[in-house]
This record gives C-alpha cells, sequence and structure tokens, in this order.
C-alpha cells in the first residue's frame, strides 16, 4: 500500500494538479472555465455554470488546505469569488443564478438548490484556508436563505428548484421532487459550514438533514439509496430533469425506482463518516448505516473481471449500467479506504487496489493527467472530453487528495 501511496501522491502533485491550475482560472473576465477536449484545448463551449464555479473554489481551498501546491490559487480563488458576487449573486431577489456567459451576462435565472449547496460547500473550504470573513459570511448567508426559501416545513427537507424569485419551479412531470443527491450534497455542505462556524443552527441542520437521508432516503431494508421523491417522500422513477447538472443517460421512461447508484451509496457512507468527525463522533457510531452500503457496492458494484465501478444497478439484484463513470470510480476510492479503515476486512483493500489499479490504467488521460468522463465495461473510450459544463476538478481532485490521505492511515504514514 506504500507504492499505492506514492503513486497516488506523485500523480496528484505532478499532473493532475498541474492540469487544472493551469487552465481553471479564466483569465478574460474571471470566474473559473472548465470545458476542456482530450487535448486540454478549450472548446467552443463558452458558459460558464453555477455547479462548476462553486466546485472550482471548493476543490482549489480544499487542496491548498490540505498542504498540497497549487500555483496562483490566492488570485485564482479571488478571482473567482469575484465573479460569483458579481455576476452569479442576484442582488434583487437573493441567491445565485444558473449559469451565465462567459463576461457574466445572465443566461439561466433558476435557483437550483443543488448549486447553493456547492457554495456553502465552496466559501466555506476558502474561510477555513485563508480566515477570510467575507467567505464566511456569504456562507451563513446563504444557508439562511436556504432555511428561509427552500426548506420544506410540512414533510421535511428541501425544496429544490425554484423561478428567480423563488417561486416553486416544476422540472419534471408537472410535479416538484425530493433527491438523494440534492440532500446529500447538503449534508457535505452543513459539515463544513459547520466545521467553519460551530454553531449550534448549522450542526442541527446537519443532524436533521443526516437523519433525514437514512430515515427516509435509504432502503430499509438493503441499507443503500433511493434516488428520487415526491415532496411527500414517495419513491417515485428518476427521469432527466430540464435543468440537468450531469451526464446521465435516460430512456424516455426514465429509471425505477428500485435503481441504486453505487456511486452515490459508497460517497454517502464515507461523507457521513466525515461528518461524525467534524461533529465530534467515533466512526463505529455510524457503522451500522454505513456497513450495508459498503457491503452492497462490493458485492454488486465493483467489477472484478475487468476492474473499476459499475454506475448503477437494482438494489435487489444485479448491476444495470455497467460502463465505467469517472465520478463513481473517484467516490468509491475514498470509499473503501474507509471501510476497511472501520472494518479491517481485507475484502475492502481488495476492492481499493481494484478500482485503483483501473483508474490509474484505463481512465487517466496518458496525455493530460485528467481523467476520461466515461469507459465501457473493459476500459474503451466512450467519452473522451477532460472537462465541461458539469465536469470539473472536483471528483478527480479531491479523490486523490481523499485516497492520499487514506493510504497513509493504513500504512501510518505521515
Amino acid at each position: 500500500m506504500k507504492d499505492y501511496l506514492e503513486k497516488t501522491e506523485r500523480y496528484l502533485r505532478e499532473r493532475l494538479i498541474p492540469f487544472w491550475a493551469e487552465r481553471a482560472a479564466e483569465p478574460a473576465y474571471g470566474g473559473f472555465q472548465t470545458n476542456y477536449d482530450r487535448n486540454g484545448r478549450r472548446t467552443e463551449v463558452t458558459e460558464k455554470t453555477l455547479l462548476c464555479q462553486a466546485r472550482c473554489l471548493f476543490t482549489i481551498s480544499h487542496a491548498v488546505r490540505l498542504g498540497y501546491d497549487w500555483e496562483g490559487w490566492e488570485e485564482a480563488t479571488g478571482r473567482g469569488i469575484e465573479f460569483l458576487l458579481g455576476h452569479f449573486r442576484d442582488e434583487e431577489y437573493g441567491g445565485y443564478y444558473w449559469t451565465t456567459e462567459e463576461d457574466g451576462k445572465a443566461k439561466d435565472e433558476a435557483k437550483v438548490v443543488y448549486g447553493h449547496a456547492f457554495l456553502i460547500y465552496g466559501f466555506s473550504e476558502h474561510a477555513l484556508l485563508t480566515g477570510e470573513r467575507r467567505s464566511a459570511e456569504e456562507a451563513a448567508g446563504i444557508f439562511e436563505l436556504l432555511q428561509e426559501k427552500a426548506a420544506d416545513s410540512v414533510n421535511g427537507g428541501y425544496h429544490e428548484h425554484f423561478a428567480r424569485d423563488f417561486s416553486p419551479a416544476s422540472v419534471r412531470e408537472g410535479t416538484g421532487h425530493k433527491s438523494l443527491d440534492v440532500h446529500m450534497h447538503l449534508m457535505e455542505a452543513f459539515t463544513t459550514l459547520y466545521e467553519l462556524t460551530g454553531e449550534e443552527t448549522h450542526r442541527r441542520a446537519l443532524e436533521e438533514v443526516t437523519e433525514l437521508i437514512f430515515g427516509k432516503m435509504t432502503d430499509g431494508k438493503t441499507g443503500v439509496g433511493i434516488s428520487m421523491f415526491r415532496p411527500d417522500w414517495t419513491p417515485i422513477s428518476n427521469v432527466e430533469l430540464a435543468t440537468v447538472w450531469g451526464s446521465d443517460r435516460f430512456n424516455r421512461e426514465g429509471k425505477p425506482p428500485d435503481i441504486t447508484s453505487y456511486g452515490h451509496n459508497i460517497e454517502l457512507a464515507w461523507l457521513y463518516l466525515h461528518s461524525l468527525g467534524v461533529l465530534g463522533k467515533e466512526a463505529r457510531e455510524g457503522e451500522a448505516r454505513v456497513k450495508p452500503i459498503f457491503e452492497h457496492t462490493h458485492r454488486h458494484g465493483v467489477d472484478w473481471e475487468h476492474g473499476g465501478l459499475f454506475v448503477e444497478g437494482r438494489r435487489e439484484g444485479e448491476a444495470t449500467e455497467r460502463n465505467k463513470e469517472f465520478w463513481q470510480q473517484a467516490e468509491a476510492l475514498a470509499g473503501f479506504g474507509d471501510a476497511y479503515l472501520l472494518t479491517g476486512e481485507e475484502k475492502y483493500l481488495e476492492a481499493f487496489r481494484n478500482v485503483h489499479d483501473f483508474v490509474f490504467g484505463k481512465m487517466i488521460s496518458p496525455e493530460q493527467g485528467e481523467w476520461y468522463p466515461l469507459l465501457g465495461r473493459e476500459g474503451n473510450i466512450i467519452w473522451d472530453y477532460m472537462g465541461h459544463n458539469w465536469k470539473t476538478c472536483y471528483h478527480t481532485v479531491r479523490a486523490m487528495c481523499e485516497a492520499t490521505a487514506r493510504l497513509r492511515r493504513i500504512t501510518g504514514t505521515r
């Protein structure tokens, strides 16, 4: 495992961070640009998405806070924040727009809770790194905005999509919905906000959304996630939304409620364990919740023939999409590392090695050092760009940071 540690950290420092340090900061207008082809060159797409602006702010701040060099990070994060405040923030109705043109002109004025969760995450991480009061205040202010505008006082949780003025917006089948994806990232954001502030209000919100996830949004029999719900928590089919933030693949009928995401499941597990640590609790307190997730992902999600983690499958059955997407591999590295550290079971170390070998053997572009977004089961390239509107440095850089941290604990290296 010391060889895995050396390989991971060397790649992170010498290939992955330099790729994004050279490209993420947008020199003409400020903010961040994330659209790059397989050769690392800018594509014709120039719009800027709230999600990628917030994720870049988080990722750069997180890497630097962990002690990694990121050339020009102070200017990059500073200009990124100025672009967010100057162009994405809606001074009339509050909140932040969903997308802008490259120069900052508003393009989609919708207010999407998913993006605001990552703003809390990014501003909180930047404040933890720099001590900057403005970032801390902005993170706390966005939190308060969500409590006022998005919290569901009847059924619990958060409504997710709004028009510019925060009137409810339907983006699927004429009804509102709630998703595990958004609520998991709210948990992630509230964890970092509480780490920053130590305020009881933020602790209570973190504990509430966590209990809601494990009480309403995971399956009682298998312990793994259910993707989408009506506002009253009735599970529904997972369909492609009019407002997108990724590259999921849907047919007309969508995905039935019993389809579960291996990547979201194992991401939920390690994020939850991290939140326990921030709350001052032992990982053992969460063992009963995460062990079924680790077991299910190990049994059904890992491709023991060709390597890597499948995209998704049935809660009580086998994988239904056997391609290999970049972000599921990223989350599996942190998750299986935690599974081994928590349980001591060798099978989780084997799963870590499996995914790590697949990533380094197939998923990382040898020329660019960033990851291909989507491969076939055997590692053939399906999508080949290095970044786009929704793919940035967030999953890949964070995964290498988290994998390195776990490998240090496994090997007793500091």
